[in-house]
């Protein structure tokens, strides 16, 4: 694991305590403690207990903090979920974009340290591998919608594969970047249902390849740089 993956796990929402009686922190300090217990607490309810089970009740004791500071931060349970996928998936999209941007090594190669090195972050981050990959609850319209546009943005970093593409290869349907990240993700969540969060590494060879196999110079015999 990185420096940076290890600060990310460190990082993790539950770990957010603060030490009870007078501890000298500012309000605001304190303030985004309390909103990062919060999203901590929301997603290991939900990884224990099931959307219809998340409840603010649940989350307020998790968390340790009062109804009225749960509401001081979210409308709702709903809304603290889609807050906390979205921290979540910021993490992921860090790695991916850290991972990306090395420039020593090729684009395959890139491609797959970036997937080798989110499944590692998740493997030590149960409930957030369930966060992400969990089916999205259909009273919570806005977790879906997260997913989709956290899809796109990692659909992204795909597209520069295209201009390795030999000239005289055929054209890539549009919208094939959006399918390959959206079957890498089944396949991840899949592996999360089956209780196997601990063995998501196993899967980076296989992910990798699929989502690189349409960039591939097959016709010169060679992977892209």
């Amino acid at each position: 694991m990185s420096k940076g993956e290890a600060e990310r796990a460190s990082r993790a929402f539950a770990e957010f305590r603060l030490p009870p009686g007078r501890h000298g922190i500012s309000p605001d300090d304190v303030a985004e403690n309390q909103r990062w217990r919060l999203l901590g607490a929301a997603t290991e309810v939900l990884a224990g207990q099931g959307y219809a089970r998340t409840t603010s009740t649940r989350v307020c004791k998790a968390a340790a903090v009062s109804p009225a500071t749960f509401y001081r931060h979210f409308g709702n349970v709903g809304e603290c979920l889609v807050a906390a996928y979205w921290t979540a998936a910021g993490c992921v999209l860090e790695i991916v974009e850290e991972s990306c941007a090395e420039e020593r090594i090729g684009w395959v190669e890139r491609l797959g340290v970036a997937v080798a090195r989110v499944l590692r972050f998740l493997a030590v981050e149960p409930s957030t591998a369930h966060l992400l990959g969990a089916e999205s609850p259909a009273g919570e319209p806005a977790i879906a919608a997260a997913r989709a546009e956290a899809i796109e943005r990692l659909a992204t970093h795909l597209t520069t594969g295209r201009a390795l593409r030999p000239g005289d290869a055929p054209e890539l349907p549009a919208g094939t970047e959006r399918h390959l990240v959206s079957g890498a993700v089944a396949i991840y969540s899949d592996r999360v249902a089956a209780g196997e969060v601990e063995r998501l590494p196993e899967l980076a060879p296989e992910l990798a390849g699929m989502l690189a196999a349409p960039y591939l110079r097959r016709s010169a015999g060679l992977a892209p740089r």
